[in-house]
């Protein structure tokens, strides 16, 4: 059950949205901006008038010191001892998803993760007998790959035209982590009987654990650029985004744990069945030698329009409205012990978008002014929203809100704004991923 566990954890970087310290402090709340051309490529042309961010401080980066034990794997070479008895990669994956903050208490991994089945029943269990998250989310369904791949890091940005722009950059994260339970498991963790799980073989009473990861270099050529203005509204602005890659790197695997029953019907075990497929280019077969050269590829169309009424503003942002992605590799499966490899190509569905809604709205007040933002996330990918405020008095600003992503969330926070200098601080919270839990981190950044 163990290994099934670790399936779930095989992705280190974040999915989700960019979210600044001012937006962490609202609880994750995406504001109207330049910043967020990539989710709305309408907002590349959209004025940045709902105020600055400064320069965010990795501060998830000091968990990797090998001060701190749990998290760090650099303590590997400074203290071996302290490494092994230390080190949770649970722990590890936690900060590493939230690099933008430092998590005070980031997840911990159970002592024993514990498929328990006897006649009585089904429970999933730590070891000390406390129940576990049966389920968990965030990204796409890892089943297939997505033309959705990860925004690029540190891309280089030309101008060629007016609204025109192309960028490039390597790209390398999840598509997808999901942990769930069949339907009929859920039904007999609920009734705390094996009744729903006996009469077919194999017994449909599964727990699945899956995950995809990519890496590649990404080419995207955008144009954005501002419509006649609507009457009695505002200016609306209007965006589309191509994207194409080159994959370096893509594994998608999954585990499932099912009880097993002998002839007359009692419980005698746990089976376990695990898949994974590797793609890598052609060229590193030499180096790799795990059967997985191959080529992978893939292209898609985004589409945007904000609408700006001066004191508000509301966007919508269609990624992926067509796209395709195909990689070649290798696939194996493991059941009962026995291991067959097969040469397979791997292909993304020719539509599967993601739609991405915010809205912002700020009035003033008798004394200061009031910021309300919200937004929601949907398609084909797990669902999240956020909420948030801010509260502005003078230079000062204070913000609060929630959300759902992947788990509940919370966001506090302050900011200072001068003409020279800008501070933003926030405390933010996530629910741990798989053992639950809130977890509370620290965010900070700077302008000048």
């Amino acid at each position: 059950m163990k290994q099934l566990f670790g399936l779930g954890l095989m992705a280190l970087l974040p999915l989700g949205l960019a979210q600044g310290v001012r937006s962490l402090g609202m609880g994750g709340v995406a504001l109207p901006g330049p910043d967020l051309a990539g989710i709305n490529p309408a907002y590349a042309a959209f004025p940045n008038g709902w105020g600055r961010e400064g320069f965010q401080l990795p501060m998830g980066l000091l968990r990797f010191l090998p001060f701190f034990p749990e998290t760090s794997p650099f303590t590997y070479f400074t203290d071996p001892n302290a490494f092994r008895n230390g080190f949770d990669l649970l722990s590890f994956y936690d900060q590493a998803t939230y690099l933008n903050s430092f998590l005070l208490n980031p997840a911990r991994s159970p002592d024993e993760v514990v498929f328990r089945v006897s006649q009585g029943g089904l429970s999933i269990t730590d070891g000390q007998g406390r129940n576990l998250l049966p389920s968990f989310q965030t990204g796409s369904a890892p089943e297939k790959p997505q033309a959705l791949i990860p925004s690029p890091f540190l891309p280089l940005s030309f101008a060629l035209g007016p609204g025109t722009y192309l960028t490039f950059g390597p790209f390398a994260g999840t598509q997808g982590v999901r942990v769930a339970p069949s339907p009929a498991l859920v039904q007999a963790l609920a009734e705390g009987s094996l009744k729903p799980c006996k009469g077919a073989s194999p017994s449909p009473c599964t727990l699945e654990a899956s995950g995809a990861f990519a890496s590649g270099l990404s080419l995207a050529l955008g144009f954005a650029t501002p419509l006649p203005q609507v009457p009695g509204l505002g200016q609306v602005y209007a965006g589309v985004r191509g994207e194409g890659f080159y994959g370096l790197g893509y594994v998608e695997a999954s585990g499932k744990a099912r009880p097993t029953f002998d002839p007359n019907g009692e419980v005698n075990g746990v089976s376990y069945e695990t898949r994974y497929f590797l793609s890598y280019p052609d060229y590193l077969e030499g180096s790799l030698g795990l059967g997985g050269g191959g080529l992978g590829y893939g292209l898609r169309a985004d589409f945007g329009l904000v609408l700006d009424g001066g004191s508000w503003a509301l966007g919508l942002g269609a990624r992926n409205l067509l796209g395709f992605s195909q990689w070649s590799g290798v696939e194996v499966k493991v059941e009962n012990g026995t291991e067959t490899r097969t040469p397979t190509t791997r292909r993304s569905d020719f539509a599967a978008p993601v739609f991405f809604l915010n809205g912002a709205y700020r009035t003033p007040l008798e004394v200061g002014q009031l910021l309300v933002a919200a937004d929601a996330s949907f398609g084909a990918a797990a669902p999240a929203f956020h909420l948030g405020l801010e509260y502005g008095l003078g230079p000062v600003a204070l913000r609060t809100g929630l959300g759902f992503e992947g788990g509940f969330r919370f966001g506090l926070g302050a900011g200072l704004s001068l003409e020279a200098l800008t501070l933003d601080l926030a405390l933010t919270t996530h629910e741990a991923p798989l053992v639950g839990g809130t977890v509370y981190g620290i965010a900070l950044a700077v302008g000048f």
